[in-house]
């Protein structure tokens, strides 16, 4: 009994569902009279009395909807039937010829009307005429068109007159708007919370005065520069009610402490250095001038350092610190070994939105060994740089660049035991061909004016090779050689590379590429290393694998490349 009852009901045929089809109308219109017709949401349980109501009623459900977006004239031929127990409705629509704006009087009187800058971006929002009469987009631009004069301080502006007038016989519309803008209430006071930094320095974050005009553009800047700036868990910029008696609107700033102290560890390889390891402290708070510490102490097999700073902000802290450095550096390459001593002072200053600027003074004592000759130098070296990067992100970067140029020297006459005078240029640029793959480029141009190049130490000249330099060769393994044939690095360098990658699957990656590049002192002779990398896009960054070979390396060799951190 229970098979044969089984087999009857896959035997039935299977129930439909409803089904309502629109003809004749553009996508917008479409979906426009679908949100406004209560049939498109019944269902094949719905009644039938009810399905029967909603058709009867969809003409004039679907009049309305294309009344919304300026068509006054539709004809609508409509059928409803009945299949296995469900409705099918069909509506064939033509919305007929549209209602276009004849005349736009929009006025703004008040105060208003003498602010440029809003004028400005007003006019460049509202309907023009010749446009097809949109409700939605007139009730759009009068409501932003008041909200803009409640952004420019304009708490009292109101309309006085907002009206459509359409004439549906001629297929043409009338629009008059005339917005009261009442005064313009100013910024009164603004109060932040105490206790964690100086007053004055916050003001720095701000463009807010007590007295200038208000302008909502400079609550958000301020709030953004507060966030961005590290000193604070959470950041609040509210506003009182405006006051009409005075005309004014006080602003509140609630603050509260980020953390102070933090402490950083990691570990990690690249070929370069071998297995590497680093601790760091940072103390974001050191004074209520924003006064802060940071050091860091790194080890590998190739590089060592420890280092600390001290930076304090000056007047506009958004822009602009005085940071104090110093450091020790200990480097043993197949090249040169070194330990390097370093004091320094520099001004970072951001010139624009994308230009950060530094000058600054470095006091460096070098004791090293190059090419088998053991030296030492003491320089005071003095430079500007600047710095420029955008599109840098935290997951795979589509396009974006990094670009920073420095000149620096030292003299005799200023106490240095050599005179030098250096510029270097690098750049790197990502482009996307599509979602998946991307085209990366690297180059870098340096050049060294010195009489004696010998007298340098090795920090101040240039070797190429390695994980970030010419793949398929060893770390800084290329440059210009002594009598003997040991690398003591060059005055100048030239180096570019080229890389395609393309995501096989998530963060998956494969990369070609193919490297570049000389070291050299009087003409170069350039290096080229090709090959074929995997890349992973892991939480912590990018982590690169790359297996490269000299072109011009006798033993044609494979090796292998391992490296991680950002592409900009």
């Amino acid at each position: 009994m229970l098979r044969a009852g089984l087999l009857a009901l896959l035997l039935l045929p299977a129930q439909l569902a409803a089904k309502l089809v629109v003809i004749g109308l553009t996508p917008e219109q479409e979906s426009n009279v679908r949100a406004l017709l209560p049939l498109a949401s019944a269902s094949c349980e719905t009644g039938q009395w009810r399905v029967k109501r909603l058709f009867r009623d969809a003409d004039d459900q679907i009049a309305r909807a294309l009344e919304a977006l300026g068509y006054y004239h539709a004809v609508v031929n409509k059928t409803l039937s009945w299949e296995q127990g469900c409705w099918q409705a069909e509506f064939r629509v033509d919305p007929g010829r549209p209602v276009y704006l004849r005349g736009v009087d929009f006025k703004v009187q008040g105060e208003a009307a003498n602010d440029a800058a809003v004028m400005a971006l007003l006019q460049a929002d509202q309907p023009q005429p010749g446009d097809i009469l949109h409700h939605g987009k007139y009730d759009a631009f009068r409501d932003r068109a008041r909200d803009r004069l409640i952004e420019r301080g304009y708490f009292d502006a109101e309309y006085s007159d907002s009206r459509v007038v359409v004439d549906t016989q001629r297929h043409e519309a009338n629009i008059t708007l005339t917005l009261e803008s009442g005064p313009r209430y100013r910024f009164g006071q603004v109060s932040y919370t105490g206790g964690i930094l100086r007053q004055q320095l916050l003001e720095g974050y701000s463009d807010i005065s007590s007295g200038d005009f208000y302008n909502a553009r400079a609550l958000t800047d301020l709030s953004t520069a507060l966030s961005k700036s590290g000193y604070f868990g959470s950041v609040s910029v509210s506003t009182e009610s405006p006051d009409p008696s005075t005309r004014s609107v006080d602003v509140n700033v609630r603050l509260t402490p980020g953390n102070r102290h933090v402490y950083r560890a990691g570990i990690g390889f690249a070929t370069d250095t071998g297995a590497q390891g680093q601790l760091g402290y940072s103390n974001r708070r050191r004074s209520a001038n924003g006064g802060r510490f940071e050091s860091r102490l790194f080890l590998s097999e190739v590089n060592s350092e420890v280092s600390a700073s001290y930076r304090w902000p000056r007047q506009d802290p958004r822009r602009e610190w005085v940071i104090l450095t110093a450091g020790f550096n200990h480097e043993d390459t197949e090249t040169s070994e070194s330990d390097a001593y370093k004091l320094g002072v520099s001004r970072s200053r951001r010139v624009s939105e994308k230009w950060l600027e530094k000058p600054y003074l470095e006091l460096l004592y070098e004791d090293f060994t190059v090419g088998g000759e053991r030296d030492s130098s003491g320089l005071l070296i003095g430079g500007f740089s600047w710095e420029s990067v955008t599109g840098r992100e935290p997951d795979r970067v589509t396009r974006g660049r990094s670009l920073s140029y420095d000149i620096r020297g030292a003299g005799r006459q200023l106490g240095s035991d050599t005179s030098f005078l250096q510029l270097r240029a690098r750049g790197k640029w990502i482009r996307s061909f599509n979602a998946d793959t991307r085209l990366l480029m690297r180059a870098k141009i340096s050049t060294t004016l010195k009489e004696d190049f010998e007298e340098l130490p090795p920090s101040v000249r240039f070797f190429v090779g390695g994980d970030r330099s010419i793949r398929g060769y060893d770390f800084e393994s290329l440059g210009p050689r002594n009598d003997r044939g040991k690398v003591v690095g060059g005055a100048h360098l030239i180096e570019t590379s080229v890389e395609v990658d393309h995501v096989v699957r998530g963060n998956w990656s494969l990369a070609g590429f193919v490297d570049s590049g000389s070291a050299f002192n009087e003409r170069p002779e350039f290096f080229t290393g090709v090959g074929l990398g995997v890349r992973w896009q892991s939480p912590v960054g990018p982590i690169r694998v790359d297996l490269a070979t000299a072109l011009d390396d006798s033993d044609g060799g494979l090796r292998v490349h391992i490296s991680m951190g950002p592409d900009l």
